[in-house]
């Protein structure tokens, strides 16, 4: 008992003293499918816990909260169960690549498939206690883990080559290996993407499974399509939770997918087809329907089982995901004031002129009240529909103003009143009023690191060029990567960038579905460094 005493008064001071300087965020990615026909309901939430005393070290915790748990940690009288994920990780750079090791208990997830409904062959999702390694760089990608206590370990590795990604895995818990390869181009407004894989047993290289596919964007049509084809051993695929063509899952069992869509700011209308060989043996007719989304939500109506894992059969069923998270600066703080409680029905007045910073909303909870103040960084409807973006000295900001019918332009000063909204993991403001005061001159500030502090401000960064698609590329800064997204609104061509080009990027940082974005407004806002 005096042992549990001086340890746990160790990792209070400990504790302590990391928090002056310390991080701490709280992530939750839930994902919901309910079966209309009969109201059966599966909610699978993910949690994300992550404690960062300094920039190069983290500590995280992840964990599937509706799973068993079957491992407690006690502390003394009490016990908690035991998460999924538990791990320390430490970044740094060696020789100008992004290195990262991560140690306890982790997961390594490698792969380029999934790009339609889920399916995976091949790649990594291997689970250890151990030691885990990665190497990031613009060209290359190498992975390695070590499970202490099966004597089991796992490796990846991949290579972009003029624009196409080679990939190869390999792990000795089921003596594994595959090969993926992915490419994406553009042939004017025609985008093509194709992705292919092979994975087999090591002791049975012949009798292996390969899947094939591709995905033609044309303007807002989306046409997808692929095949599976296993070989002998049925766990070289996987599939998500849910996904109906799991019953193909048998040795030299096949599996056919085809979809089109249609997109629209964020809407989506399409058609699906799904079949497989069990379905042909027992002459079922093949999986079909329509489905109309948006963002997150999606609404599928077919002629059979949609959804396998939910009760009884599912012809109707809609998927709803939501992510939210909470960041917090630093635990403790000398000389600042405490924090004090505001009514979320009462404007909160900061300053001598009655504005509040554009910090503190980004700060404030849900529903409170503010009056605003700050310069136009992106004009009404550009980014978003019935949306723009502001900045003052300390931040920027969405505002949300759908029924505001004026123009709102780059440069404008605004007065804007408002409540709070968490939108996909973004604090927003809603506005019920919008007054134009005068103009002014927003000007980008440089992106030092990926942070909810910067979302919603005009920012920079310089790098190259990692990964391109039709509508984004991958900028590696040789701190962070970042993803660039080029929303439809702004007819920013990019077809005179490609993997290696080094550019400066200017634009909105965003974030969806937990991943952060810039979103440059203009041809402007992309510049190639010569």
């Amino acid at each position: 008992m005096e042992i549990m005493k001086k340890i746990s008064i160790t990792l209070f001071v400990l504790a302590s003293l990391l928090s002056f300087s310390a991080t701490f965020s709280l992530s939750l990615l839930t994902l919901t499918t309910i079966g209309v026909d009969n109201g059966s309901v599966d909610v699978f939430p993910l949690f994300y816990a992550t404690y960062q005393p300094f920039d190069f070290l983290s500590f995280r915790v992840n964990d599937y909260l509706t799973l068993s748990h079957s491992s407690t940690w006690n502390l003394g009288s009490y016990s908690i169960a035991q998460p999924r994920y538990y791990y320390v990780e430490g970044k740094f750079k060696l020789a100008g690549t992004n290195v990262k090791v991560d140690v306890l208990k982790a997961r390594m997830k490698a792969t380029q498939m999934e790009k339609l409904d889920g399916l995976r062959l091949g790649g990594l999702n291997f689970d250890y206690y151990g030691v885990g390694g990665y190497i990031d760089s613009a060209i290359f990608d190498l992975g390695a883990a070590y499970d202490i206590n099966s004597n089991v370990y796992a490796a990846y590795a991949s290579a972009n080559l003029l624009g196409t990604t080679i990939a190869g895995y390999y792990e000795t818990k089921y003596n594994q290996v595959s090969l993926d390869v992915y490419e994406k181009m553009s042939l004017g407004k025609l985008s093509l993407e194709s992705w292919g894989a092979i994975g087999a047993k090591t002791s049975d290289l012949l009798h292996f499974s390969y899947l094939v596919g591709g995905k033609a964007s044309y303007g807002n049509f989306d046409l997808s399509a692929q095949f599976l084809q296993l070989g002998t051993n049925k766990y070289d695929a996987s599939f998500q939770t849910g996904d109906p063509n799991s019953v193909a899952s048998v040795a030299n069992g096949w599996a056919a997918y085809a979809d089109l869509d249609y997109n629209i700011n964020g809407y989506k209308l399409g058609a699906f087809l799904r079949y497989n060989n069990v379905w042909n043996t027992s002459n079922i007719l093949p999986l079909y329907g329509v489905k109309v989304g948006y963002k997150d939500f999606e609404l599928k109506i077919g002629n059979g089982d949609l959804v396998s894992n939910l009760s009884g059969e599912q012809k109707i069923a809609m998927e709803l995901n939501y992510y939210y998270s909470l960041d917090f600066g630093k635990l403790i703080s000398f000389n600042a004031p405490a924090a004090k409680q505001v009514s979320t029905t009462q404007t909160q007045q900061i300053s001598a002129t009655g504005y509040a910073s554009l910090m503190d909303v980004l700060l404030s909870e849900e529903g409170t009240v503010y009056t605003v103040k700050g310069t136009v960084t992106s004009s009404k409807d550009l980014l978003g529909k019935g949306s723009f973006y502001i900045q003052d000295e300390a931040a920027g900001l969405m505002i949300y103003a759908p029924s505001y019918t004026d123009s709102v332009s780059i440069g404008e000063v605004v007065e804007v009143t408002g409540s709070t909204k968490l939108w996909n993991g973004m604090i927003e403001l809603v506005a019920t009023q919008v007054k134009k005061l005068g103009t002014g001159q927003p000007t980008a500030d440089v992106l030092m690191s990926l942070s909810k502090t910067a979302l919603g401000s005009l920012v920079y960064v310089e790098g190259t060029v990692k990964s391109k698609g039709n509508f984004d590329f991958i900028v590696d800064t040789g701190d962070f990567s970042v993803k660039v997204y080029l929303t439809k609104g702004t007819n920013i061509n990019i077809s005179n960038i490609s993997n290696g080009t080094k550019v400066k990027v200017i634009g909105i940082l965003s974030l969806y579905n937990g991943e952060y974005e810039i979103l440059p407004r203009s041809q402007d806002d992309i510049l190639i460094i010569e």
